[in-house]
């Protein structure tokens, strides 16, 4: 049955303490303003690998490591996965809310629809039949399906139009917090 699911930016539901490191912050400047989190993955155990358009693809191994930004205000949880100190994937969850503390941690409700960046910029929306089921069956509302919808379209037009300058903060932001007292 498809749900609205509780996360946090720590992302406890999927890795043990044992499998990562986690820091994070409350930031703001110019560009954005919310919870900055960073997984670093120093146990796990072995790679965990998704499907995508090209075949299997690694997101979590030894030494990847997830920059995730929830803005406030906003609808939507940015995670950008790096290897190598590149970045390979942007993956960005929908979300009916997120709850930022002022140290940055981060709980957020996660509204079912997805969207994919690869690291050439292509653009796909993800879970979008089951976003539909859940309009369907009740699970949400005529006016939060019409949120993530409209949600998806705006961080589709970021993406499209101001890549280069989010990678750019990205990067930033994670030396920011390498360098921080959060680790």
């Amino acid at each position: 049955m498809v749900e609205i699911k509780l996360k946090n930016l720590d992302r406890q539901e999927w890795y043990s303490d044992d499998d990562r490191d986690f820091a994070c912050m409350y930031h703001k400047d110019d560009f954005f303003e919310g919870g900055v989190g960073l997984i670093t993955f120093t146990g796990i155990k072995g790679p965990d690998e998704v499907d995508s358009p090209s075949g299997k693809l690694c997101i979590a191994d030894k030494g990847y490591q997830w920059l995730e930004l929830a803005p406030k205000n906003e609808h939507y949880v940015i995670t950008s996965m790096f290897h190598d100190d590149k970045i390979f994937q942007h993956y960005i969850d929908i979300t009916l809310k997120n709850e930022i503390s002022p140290d940055g941690n981060t709980k957020f409700y996660d509204l079912i629809l997805d969207i994919v960046c690869s690291e050439n910029g292509d653009l796909s929306i993800v879970d979008s039949e089951e976003l539909d089921e859940a309009l369907s069956t009740g699970v949400i509302s005529q006016e939060e399906y019409k949120l993530a919808k409209e949600t998806a379209d705006k961080v589709i037009r970021m993406f499209e139009n101001d890549r280069e300058l989010l990678e750019n903060k990205l990067f930033e932001y994670k030396r920011v917090i390498l360098t921080s007292d959060c680790f």
